[in-house]
């Protein structure tokens, strides 16, 4: 049996004076016709019925969900003076409104208004929130919908549901909350005004850092252990910076030029000893995680609202970082370096996890913060896979010479945003990605895309997809 058959029919009646008759049998065949069970005298007061007590049993019956009080100036002042049936009717319904009977069981229903445009309602519901009938034009059409939602308990705007507690007023031990409020503010620049934009932009990616700073490893635990914990603090971090991102992207700022800064300042600062005599690479494996999430998440960001220009500037950007851990001396290098192999997460937290049999501990749990819609594991796999294969399309010099996608078995088969270079005025959207200006040129950059037999985990037996799985070079722009 179908859902629709289980579907409880709504039963209306409707209270009026003779003096709007017709308009009211219209009314009730409409909502016939619209699946609702109208009650009208005009049908079901039959000779030999008691008039009083049909319309007491229509009213108070617990069956019936709702009653329309059709209010025009001949049943206001009848129901004001308690006269005729429409008296008799107040008189029924006046003490069930002002009862325990549920708010919305009775519903005014305007017919008529006065020369002020005011429409006539009886005293006992002059506090009622009415609908607005007293039209022939599009106002009755939509104040209508608006009476058959009602009456079908179908609103055009529904509460949502309750959320989850959000996850920073649980494990928040870093106060976030100057952030929050710069991004909010970031948000709500509409330009004309290139200092304060300076000023947001600077002071949002100086508390970024700076509470990328303040998530220290626990005391007193092992060090593998401790690093997996400041990965789990710190995702409400990464989740504010996407926030940051998008409000960048809404506030029409230039992204291509304030990420890449943001990458240098963040590398530059984190990468650095301060007061230690000793100390190794696995020392800042923390910031190498998120440094690396953040790219990706990024590219993921951008490629959702087919920002491609402004990918090309964060890939094609040379960063100046630095060498070492105890010199301020910088060297270039492309985005390439954001890409670090996290060797404690893999060599000594993989052994000792759900599953060591694992491709990757540091995919998997990138794979898993999840922050949708636009973070998922898919957008993310997706994202890593682009960063590889642009990597060769760019054919971007200096060091690293790769980009690894280490969750490239979580990318589709073929990529749907590859897949659509069959189509010319796509190709001509997605031209700046890769920075060309004619079709003949991308189709020389995709083929740059060759690929590395090496490029896949140890075990795995499919490699990092290119472009090409994707589509045939004779295929891209082929149709219009």
């Amino acid at each position: 049996m179908s859902s629709d058959r289980l579907t409880k029919i709504p039963k209306v009646f409707i209270s009026y004076s003779w003096s709007s008759s017709d308009r009211v049998l219209e009314l009730a065949q409409r909502l016939m016709a619209n699946g609702v069970d109208v009650i009208l005298d005009k049908w079901n007061l039959k000779e030999g019925h008691d008039k009083y007590a049909f319309m007491e049993q229509s009213v108070t019956n617990p069956e019936v969900d709702k009653v329309l009080i059709i209010c025009d100036k001949a049943y206001a002042d009848k129901a004001n003076n308690r006269e005729g049936g429409v008296g008799d009717e107040t008189v029924i319904i006046s003490p069930e409104i002002y009862g325990n009977v549920k708010q919305e069981k009775f519903i005014p229903v305007i017919f008529e208004v006065d020369e002020n445009a005011n429409p006539y309602r009886p005293v006992y519901i002059k506090s009622r929130i009415y609908i607005d009938l007293s039209t022939e034009d599009d106002r009755y059409e939509v104040n209508y919908e608006t009476l058959l939602r009602n009456i079908h308990n179908k609103p055009l705007y529904r509460k949502p549901s309750i959320g989850a507690v959000p996850e920073w007023l649980e494990n928040e031990s870093i106060d976030l909350s100057t952030i929050r409020d710069l991004i909010k503010q970031t948000r709500g620049y509409i330009g004309g005004n290139k200092t304060k934009a300076d000023f947001l932009i600077r002071k949002c990616n100086d508390e970024f850092i700076s509470s990328l700073l303040s998530i220290d490893k626990k005391a007193g635990i092992p060090s593998d252990e401790a690093l997996l914990m400041q990965i789990d603090q710190e995702k409400t971090l990464r989740d504010l910076y996407i926030d940051y991102l998008e409000a960048i992207i809404y506030s029409d700022l230039p992204v291509g030029s304030i990420v890449p800064s943001f990458f240098e300042q963040a590398y530059n600062t984190t990468h650095v000893v301060s007061g230690q005599h000793s100390y190794s690479d696995s020392d800042f494996e923390f910031y190498d995680f998120a440094l690396w999430e953040i790219l990706i998440c990024t590219v993921a960001v951008l490629l959702h609202y087919e920002k491609y220009s402004e990918i090309h500037q964060i890939l094609t950007h040379t960063y100046f970082l630095r060498q070492s851990y105890s010199e301020a001396s910088v060297k270039n290098f492309n985005y390439s370096k954001f890409r670090k192999n996290c060797r404690t997460i893999e060599v000594v937290c993989k052994p000792k996890c759900d599953n060591p049999r694992y491709f990757t501990l540091a995919g998997e749990i990138l794979a898993k913060r999840e922050k949708k819609p636009l973070i998922t594991k898919t957008s993310l796999a997706n994202a890593d896979v682009v960063l590889y294969q642009m990597h060769s399309v760019l054919q971007l010099e200096g060091e690293p010479q790769f980009w690894f996608p280490v969750i490239y078995y979580l990318c589709p088969e073929y990529q749907p945003m590859w897949q659509k270079l069959k189509s010319k005025s796509y190709c001509e959207k997605i031209m700046p990605l890769f920075g060309v200006e004619t079709i003949e040129q991308l189709t020389q950059a995709v083929e740059r895309n060759s690929g590395d037999t090496d490029m896949h985990h140890r075990g795995a037996f499919e490699e990092a997809p290119l472009i090409r799985n994707s589509i045939n070079l004779d295929e891209i722009g082929s149709i219009n």
